[in-house]
């Protein structure tokens, strides 16, 4: 699995190519569309990678210690 740097580097050299490709075509409405995108896709796999980070939960303690009577 890659690491989260890996991850926002690789990320951040397709955001960069991508944008640059759209302004050098001289379609700025694109590049803004594109920046959006990518802006969600590494939101996704930030929460992604995060999510595999995370400890697993522990299961509710039941706590017997009160008892009615």
């Amino acid at each position: 699995m890659r690491s989260i740097d890996d991850i926002a580097a690789a990320a951040n050299k397709a955001l960069t190519s991508s944008l640059h490709e759209a302004f050098e075509a001289g379609r700025a409405h694109t590049a803004s569309e594109l920046k959006a995108r990518m802006a969600a896709f590494f939101e996704g796999l930030v929460a992604e990678a995060e999510t595999h980070a995370a400890p697993p939960e522990a299961p509710p303690s039941e706590d017997h210690s009160h008892h009615e009577g």
